[in-house]
């Protein structure tokens, strides 16, 4: 068993009451925390034993906190590393952001729910790598296998080269059990860090399934389609869960600065995939998901019939599964958007196959001041003390409201939701 618990957590901050508090509030939250005021003992730490994530303050005597989270890049480059800081030099702190060098930042004062969504986030974040890397493991072998199986098969017919195994694990394990267990593994992180992201990629899924089959995609492209349905999102756990948040529920309320850190997902994402031989196929699909028909897209502005066929596709249905409203209501929208954001085939083919299609019901996160009667839980509701309010399914009355209102004055629950829509 790896020494490695998603739970751990190192902080390195000189100030003995900042270290105090946060460490306290860490260890409220059932998390196991190992606090050093010296940043040689962090780095000692940190080499002797394996931390999902590290807090550094900005604030060292004498020493650069750059230096430092440069010096435990080196020491741990898989673990997650966050910022504490005072906002001095948010230049240096967003260019850290940037380069990768830090996950996320934290501004002091802090607020505790927003140290909790920060550590949740990156933990959940490094939980994923975890779950990927066994995923690449596996699929090494299934490669493999399946190049002995041709080898076998093919009697003289190669000379042994596997230079193509990759690309034909891809179809081979997309039409079996295994990538249909990956998908559900990588659609469920996704749900860890946001339900809204996991059950959007899981509607994306089923559609473009639909779609590839109305398109009698070969066997050879319809894998990569069905990963980047799956995996298009992937890239937002870079960011911060409370700007995701926000940009879920409100794009108007982020900042441009948030605005670019969403809109840099796509890039993310695509180096993911390229990692793992069995699904870089489907790299290049995920990055152009958000280009624009007539050239307004992003990451790199392509129009028209230069953005891949795959990603034009991808597009309106990615669309289709983040809004909330009726089929004819979004349908209409996207008809709208046709030429200028969506391809107008493709449009056409969405609404051609949601008929076609059962599509997993839609969820979406709620805060509590906004649950009304005749909304349906879209997962358990549980106190403070982790017993069951109200359970998954329940159709909720205006009593059921009311109790929730008034247990949350008292003892405040979770502020977030679940609902199907």
């Amino acid at each position: 068993m790896s020494e490695t618990s998603t739970s751990r957590i190192l902080l390195i901050i000189e100030d003995p009451l900042i270290g105090s508090i946060l460490r306290d509030q860490l260890q409220s939250l059932s998390h196991s925390v190992s606090l050093h005021a010296s940043p040689g003992d962090g780095i000692t730490d940190a080499q002797q034993q394996s931390y999902p994530l590290v807090i550094v303050d900005d604030v060292i005597s004498g020493g650069d906190p750059f230096k430092l989270l440069q010096e435990l890049a080196k020491a741990r480059p898989a673990m997650n590393r966050i910022l504490m800081t005072s906002g001095r030099d948010m230049n240096a702190v967003m260019e850290a952001r940037r380069t990768g060098l830090i996950l996320r930042y934290l501004t002091k004062p802090w607020m505790k729910d927003e140290v909790a969504m920060a550590v949740d986030g990156a933990l959940a974040q490094s939980a994923l790598r975890v779950e990927l890397e066994a995923l690449r493991a596996r699929n090494l072998v299934l490669n493999q296998q399946l190049s002995d199986a041709v080898r076998g098969g093919a009697a003289g017919e190669g000379s042994g080269d596997n230079s193509g195994a990759g690309e034909a694990g891809v179809s081979a394990v997309a039409g079996g059990p295994a990538v249909d267990m990956s998908i559900e593994m990588a659609i469920k992180m996704l749900g860890v860090f946001h339900p809204n992201l996991g059950n959007a990629s899981l509607r994306a899924v089923a559609i473009c399934r639909t779609i590839g089959e109305l398109m009698e995609l070969p066997p050879t492209e319809l894998p990569r389609l069905l990963w980047a349905a799956a995996l298009h999102d992937i890239g937002m756990l870079s960011v911060d869960r409370g700007i995701v948040r926000r940009w879920l529920r409100d794009t108007a309320k982020c900042t441009e600065e948030e605005l670019a850190m969403i809109r840099h997902h796509p890039e993310i994402a695509e180096e993911v995939l390229k990692s793992f031989p069995a699904l870089v196929g489907a790299a290049d699909v995920v990055r152009h998901h958000h280009e624009a028909f007539d050239g307004s897209g992003y990451p790199d502005g392509l129009k028209g019939e230069t953005i891949p066929q795959l990603s034009r596709i991808l597009a309106p249905v990615v669309h289709f599964c983040h809004r909330n409203g009726s089929t004819t209501q979004i349908l209409n929208e996207l008809e709208s958007l046709s030429d200028k954001q969506f391809d107008p085939t493709a449009v056409r083919l969405l609404a051609k196959a949601l008929p076609m299609t059962q599509i997993p019901r839609g969820e979406r996160e709620l805060l509590l001041i906004e649950l009304k009667a005749g909304m349906v839980l879209g997962r358990d509701l549980f106190n403070a003390g982790g017993h069951l309010l109200l359970p998954k399914g329940r159709e909720l009355k205006d009593s059921d409201i009311n109790r929730i209102i008034a247990i949350n004055r008292v003892t405040p629950l979770t502020p977030f939701v679940l609902v199907y829509c």
